[in-house]
């Protein structure tokens, strides 16, 4: 693989001269108009305009900041120096990873460096934003720290981010390359083959070779058509696909082993249709782990929306879960929500299918359709059918919604002393809704307090009729 990866990168290179910039016009010495081919000729002031990403798809994009040979960087995420769970939130994170790990499930995260930290090398030292590579590079390397001490399995990126690849990522794109991707896998495999777990794991043969040519317009790219109708034309790179080593077509009708290893991530790793954005991480992996994995990435899920629709999917069987998950995330993700460990902890332990004798309580709901902010109780713990929960640490509630697009709403419990407990759920449009847990608040506040009921309050219309069961379970 490594002689594909040597004449990938090679053919990127030369490819990239080829992509062509909408040409901007310029003033030569004589006064005569003649086509930009120069990068600052192409920018306008308005990139510095905080009204440009006031909304939208381009809040993401703040600020765009050209960079040497044609590269655009975004100052907000590519040239930030922070990085890692805030301390408040490590205690949480690892008893997400206590969680799995009392499962006998093996989380393996793959973190994806910024653009920065990998391409500095391009920045015009002029306009880097306060990006300070001896400060970012440290704080990377305490995340990764931090996530081991904690008890996931972190493949150490740090000396790829202090020697790294050219073309890791899209020039104008936030996306890596199939370079970039190759070479996490590599470094991501090296890791897992080390832990004692992976000589348990069935083995299957891959092998990779080279696809179809990809295109890059990049969002960076359109950002800036938007702001100042110029950009700077496609790039173009070799794509690679995998396929099982074994050609044999008897091979096709052997019996389907389970799966033991599952892939979750960005639109990084996801499988897509649309071949130009599919940047073969689950094939890489595949080749160099000589391991079968079901890829359950998703394009624009955020940091736990792929694992989120695994975990709440039929696919995962907490009597009978995978030996190990790849979990792919981009270092710009804290994973410092609440709301990612109070919903995913019970999804791992199986919810209220676990046990039967956990289900405490519960109620159905029918409405004809919500409107945004009205509040609906789905719960009430009062008069002669009061209950004692007291203790509910450990409790969560579960909450199914037949109507699977009501996926932005809070849920707020009322206690009796007084104290209430708002939290938003929102899932991403390409995340499936329907299931939800919510683990009841840790926090001290509600700490001997009796539970006296939930509501309900949507931030989005729904129309149709549906129905809401809510148990609580201990």
């Amino acid at each position: 693989m490594k002689t594909l990866l040597q004449q990938g990168a090679a053919l990127l290179l030369a490819l990239s001269g080829l992509a062509a910039p909408a040409y901007a016009e310029q003033e030569n010495a004589a006064g005569e108009k003649a086509p930009c081919t120069d990068l600052q000729c192409l920018i306008c002031p308005q990139l510095n305009d905080p009204a440009q990403y006031a909304s939208g798809r381009m809040k993401l994009l703040a600020t765009l900041t050209p960079g040497k040979d044609n590269w655009l960087f975004r100052s907000m995420v590519d040239m930030s120096n922070q990085f890692g769970i805030p301390k408040h939130m490590e205690p949480e994170f690892k008893r997400f990873m206590d969680t799995f790990k009392a499962k006998g499930i093996n989380v393996v995260i793959a973190v994806q460096p910024t653009r920065g930290l990998m391409h500095r090398d391009k920045f015009y030292p002029d306009q880097m934003h306060g990006f300070d590579y001896l400060r970012a590079s440290n704080n990377m390397r305490n995340f990764l720290d931090q996530m081991r001490r904690n008890g996931a399995i972190v493949p150490d990126i740090m000396p790829m981010i202090e020697n790294p690849p050219a073309d890791y990522f899209f020039r104008r794109d936030h996306h890596w390359t199939p370079i970039g991707s190759e070479i996490t896998a590599r470094i991501t495999a090296d890791e897992i083959k080390r832990q004692p777990f992976y000589a348990d794991l069935t083995k299957k043969q891959y092998t990779t070779s080279p696809g179809i040519m990809l295109y890059k317009d990049g969002t960076l790219n359109i950002g800036l058509a938007r702001i100042c109708g110029n950009n700077f034309g496609i790039q173009y790179i070799r794509g690679y696909e995998t396929v099982p080593a074994d050609t044999d077509a008897a091979s096709l009708f052997d019996d389907e082993t389970e799966t033991e290893v599952i892939l979750v991530g960005t639109s990084n790793s996801a499988a897509r249709e649309d071949e130009t954005k599919q940047y073969n991480f689950d094939g890489f992996l595949k080749e160099y782990l000589s391991v079968d994995l079901l890829n359950f990435a998703l394009p624009g899920a955020g940091q736990d929306g792929a694992l989120t629709q695994y975990l709440l999917s039929p696919d995962y069987d907490f009597k009978n879960p995978p030996k190990m998950i790849i979990w792919e995330l981009p270092a710009s993700y804290a994973l410092d929500t609440p709301f990612t460990y109070r919903q995913l902890i019970p999804a791992i332990n199986g919810g209220c299918k676990a046990r039967p004798d956990m289900v405490k309580t519960k109620n159905q709901v029918k409405l004809n359709g919500v409107k945004s902010h009205e509040r609906i109780e789905l719960l009430s713990n009062a008069g002669s059918n009061l209950r004692d929960f007291r203790n509910l640490r450990g409790g969560f509630l579960d909450l199914k919604i037949s109507d699977k697009n009501l996926k932005h709403f809070y849920i707020i419990t009322y206690y009796d002393n007084g104290e209430r407990d708002k939290i938003w759920i929102r899932r991403e449009a390409i995340v499936e809704g329907g299931q939800y847990y919510l683990e009841f608040s840790r926090d001290p506040r509600f700490e001997g307090a009796n539970l006296l009921s939930v509501f309900m309050e949507p931030t989005q219309d729904i129309k149709t009729p549906l129905t809401v069961d809510t148990q609580v379970c201990l």
